[in-house]
């Protein structure tokens, strides 16, 4: 029990949980606002001054997406019409309201804490997602780091499409792009990870390759490497998920087969059809153990990687500039370059951007797409855990427990 007066060992202990890596801030209970003036100070440090207008309408935008993403997104029809948003909510003039609703422990207004408690939650994500810089910038990363892609695909006259560098040549069954996840599905990935945040957001775009046989994944790796798409120092390798190849076996029959065309006993060509039929099937086991995806299916079968790429954007405030000085030349009629410019204001920006690499064989691709393993089976089981996490016990009151609440 907590001290009657007022003591600095009145311990915020959910606080504490959550620096100390015990528990993650969504799953806080409520909050420990006790009067609108600290919850005003609370929200200026987080960077938003109610005194500014701009501030201030951020926050009611961001406010009424989460109300609309809460009652469109996470609720069912029916649930939409049983869980009523309460008055206060729809007439919420004051974001320190909201604050101060998530601090009450008023037994009558529990139903419109556990309201408040959901939209905060959903804001939290929100704001990290409308601030984030990887956003600002992933036009300029689709187009550069997809025409990099593109510059090694080649379609046929009879509509194959192979991956082509130098000599090597493969034979790809599909390729599938990723141009960019939707607002709600990141909003929905930063929520049912709660360690995360859109900076930790990797597969913004994608690309994914399914080719006839895991005995070509080798290959097509190859290839990617050696036509730089994939830049070994560049790929973040905690991301690295391998379902599909083993390279242990498949390294040390090379190396005794290399030793034996090299000193003749086998032919070049006998060579060849050793190594194209080496098994590589199976999964590295002798890898370091990653954070594995609680969602996805265990029949999903893949090689998946993040590889990040060096993004040039243009800066907006060096355009201004050079299309000032433009008229100021056609006004003075001298016609000369002006370098102090870029020392003055840097031409472009750069920024690694990444963007996650998916292999596959046709069995595989079948199962992830109609199998098991499928997409909407893993956003299926997204969607609940974000349900559980964000509404949690708010799903709980039924008929009868609403009638003791202040609506």
């Amino acid at each position: 029990m907590t001290p009657s007066f007022h003591s600095p060992w009145n311990i915020p202990w959910q606080e504490f949980e959550v620096i100390l890596g015990i528990k993650n801030s969504l799953s806080q209970r409520n909050l420990n606002f006790k009067n609108q003036s600290q919850a005003e100070i609370f929200l200026k440090n987080c960077g938003f001054d109610l005194t500014n207008q701009m501030h201030l309408k951020q926050f009611e935008q961001f406010y009424g997406e989460a109300l609309f993403f809460i009652r469109h997104v996470l609720f069912s029809n029916s649930e939409r019409e049983n869980f009523v948003v309460p008055t206060q909510l729809l007439q919420l003039t004051n974001p320190c309201d909201l604050l101060l609703y998530s601090s009450s422990f008023h037994p009558r207004k529990r139903y419109l804490r556990l309201w408040c408690c959901s939209i905060l939650k959903v804001i939290y994500a929100i704001s990290n997602l409308q601030f984030s810089g990887r956003l600002h910038i992933i036009d300029d990363a689709r187009e550069q780091i997809f025409k990099r892609i593109r510059n090694v695909l080649h379609q046929n006259q009879n509509e194959t499409l192979d991956c082509r560098f130098k000599d090597l040549i493969i034979r790809l069954n599909k390729v599938e792009w990723k141009e960019a996840k939707t607002r709600t599905s990141i909003v929905l990935k930063l929520l049912h990870k709660p360690d995360s945040i859109v900076d930790e957001v990797f597969d913004y775009l994608g690309v994914r390759f399914v080719v006839q046989n895991s005995n070509e994944i080798p290959l097509l790796l190859k290839l990617l490497i050696d036509s730089d798409i994939i830049i070994p120092h560049q790929v973040v390798s905690i991301r690295t998920r391998n379902s599909l190849l083993n390279i242990k076996h498949p390294k040390k029959v090379f190396s005794f087969l290399k030793e034996l065309n090299s000193c003749g006993t086998l032919s070049d060509k006998e060579f060849e059809e050793m190594c194209k039929n080496l098994s590589w099937s199976g999964s590295n086991f002798d890898e370091p153990p990653k954070r594995s995806n609680s969602f996805s299916s265990q029949h999903y079968k893949s090689l998946q990687f993040t590889v990040r790429h060096l993004v040039r954007t243009p800066n907006p405030a060096f355009l201004v500039l050079e299309s000032m000085t433009n008229q100021l030349r056609r006004y003075t009629g001298i016609l000369r370059q002006e370098p102090w410019m870029e020392t003055v204001i840097p031409q472009y920006f750069a920024h690694y951007f990444p963007i996650e690499i998916q292999m596959m064989d046709q069995e595989s691709y079948e199962m992830a797409k109609f199998g098991p393993a499928s997409h909407e089976q893993y956003k299926a089981n997204q969607l609940k855990a974000v349900r559980e996490r964000v509404l949690g016990n708010l799903m709980k009151f039924n008929d009868e427990k609403l009638t003791t609440q202040e609506l």
